[in-house]
């Protein structure tokens, strides 16, 4: 997969461990997974300038993003 074709996996909203994230970054691709920077779109820290997203790197399946962007 191109690095054009990974950038429409950006802003894919995906379930890990029952919480709902946006995918903010994609990175290599191997054994039918791709790496993602995500975001909670649900979970958030308190700090000075408002309210921030936490944020996770995980091993997604390829798949899955495919579906997520349908």
């Amino acid at each position: 997969m191109t690095n054009k074709e990974q950038q429409l996996f950006l802003d894919a909203s995906v379930v890990v461990d029952g919480d709902v994230w946006r995918v903010i970054g994609v990175g290599a691709q191997r054994d039918g997974n791709t790496y993602c920077h995500l975001a909670s779109t649900t979970r958030f820290r308190q700090q000075k300038n408002g309210n921030n997203p936490i944020q996770i790197s995980d091993w997604i399946d390829t798949s899955d993003l495919i579906a997520a962007m349908a």
